[in-house]
């Protein structure tokens, strides 16, 4: 019987530290996705989510490290506190997805107002020092051009009355004619769903393999001799 739990115990003590690389990757995979969100929305703050994503997943990262150590020392205390951090991180995480999902869902007019809104308003303020390098940024980064398209008269240079270079792939005689043909409204309509659609489901997916290792967690603490 001593055999047996010895067994059980060490093979819950390396599954323990796999669930730990698995939530390592997965907290790497979150933070890249809210990253391209915020680089490609020209470092305009649409919604807080992404930021709040990054921070989570900054954290979870941290403590699945913190689980390794746990794992491989079976220290009673620091396998508790880690169980502990997971289950609190496990909720938190549950609730970024739904907020992630229903924004997407339920406040699909008002974030396309919110768009609109904040668009026209950097658009409308180009000559203001940094804004029209968050154009450029948004522009490249989206392909698109003004916030209807290049027919937009924001789109164009107030002082030259020439289009903006950024409305086009080749930044040279850009004209309308080698213009990107979609406005910036439409392509970060289109953009910012995709992206909170799957940062919700990557946080919703490692919760669960976090609250997973949580349970190994209690299982490697409770057999440990330390």
């Amino acid at each position: 019987m001593g055999c047996f739990r010895e067994l059980t115990a060490g093979i819950a003590k390396y599954i323990l530290f796999l669930f730990n690389l698995l939530i390592l990757v997965a907290a790497i995979a979150l933070i890249v996705v809210a990253v391209k969100v915020k680089s490609n929305n020209g470092g305009i703050e649409i919604m807080s989510v992404t930021s709040f994503a990054i921070g989570v997943a900054v954290l979870v990262a941290l403590v699945a490290f913190f689980g390794c150590c746990g794992a491989v020392k079976e220290s009673s205390c620091m396998l508790t506190t880690y169980a502990a951090i997971l289950i609190t991180l496990f909720i938190i995480q549950v609730v970024l997805g739904v907020i992630a999902f229903v924004a997407v869902k339920n406040g699909d007019k008002q974030l396309k107002d919110l768009i609109s809104t904040q668009l026209n308003e950097l658009y409308q303020n180009k000559q203001k020092s940094g804004n029209q390098e968050t154009i450029d940024t948004l522009q490249k980064g989206l392909e698109c051009c003004g916030t209807t398209g290049p027919s937009d008269p924001l789109a164009y240079n107030s002082t030259t009355g020439a289009l903006l270079n950024s409305c086009c792939k080749a930044e040279t005689a850009c004209t309308i004619a080698n213009s990107y043909s979609h406005g910036c409204i439409e392509k970060l309509e289109d953009f910012l769903p995709t992206y909170f659609k799957a940062i919700g489901g990557i946080a919703i997916g490692f919760s669960v393999i976090e609250l997973v290792a949580a349970l190994f967690a209690c299982y490697v603490k409770k057999t440990s001799k330390y």
